[in-house]
């Protein structure tokens, strides 16, 4: 039962709102934008996104399949304008898809089991709630600079009235 909460939490979170929130801010950037850094110490919108794709897939999939970690995490933070949206797009997309079916078949025993991970000793569970604040937390950066650069609204809740109390 709570490993198909923390399933739908874990699908919820990334595919159907932070991937979404990604390609929303993504399709609103003009191309020189989503490489636009004002220095050295922020990261571009691109470079979150090949962030992203790596910090998931070797935190998630690398971790809980066969597939082997060839993370270069500098790599991530170093190339520019290496992309194009569609291929970050595309590229964040199959890594949140590929993770989400990683997690949905994982079994209840790995939750507590420790696992090794970019120098971490991590228990599954961990590895799980690591991503998705990973990726929320980006996913926030990345929609900050979308709205300052583009001076738009992202409208994340079409048609729903956000003042209302229970």
């Amino acid at each position: 039962m709570i490993e198909d909460l923390i399933k739908k939490e874990f699908e919820r979170r990334i595919l159907e709102e932070s991937l979404m929130r990604i390609h929303t801010c993504l399709d609103f950037m003009k191309d020189d934008h989503i490489w636009f850094s004002p220095n050295d110490n922020v990261n571009s919108v691109g470079n979150m996104v090949l962030h992203l794709c790596g910090n998931i897939r070797q935190y998630i999939i690398s971790t809980f399949t066969d597939a082997k970690d060839e993370r270069k995490r500098s790599l991530e933070f170093s190339q520019n304008k290496s992309h194009h949206r569609d291929e970050l797009k595309e590229m964040i997309n199959a890594t949140i898809t590929e993770a989400v079916d990683v997690v949905n078949k994982l079994e209840g025993e790995l939750l507590p089991k420790e696992f090794n991970v970019q120098g971490f000793k991590e228990k599954g569970i961990n590895i799980i709630i690591h991503v998705i604040e990973h990726t929320s937390y980006h996913t926030g950066q990345i929609t900050t600079i979308c709205k300052w650069l583009e001076d738009v609204d992202t409208n994340y809740y079409p048609g729903l009235d956000l003042d209302i109390t229970s």
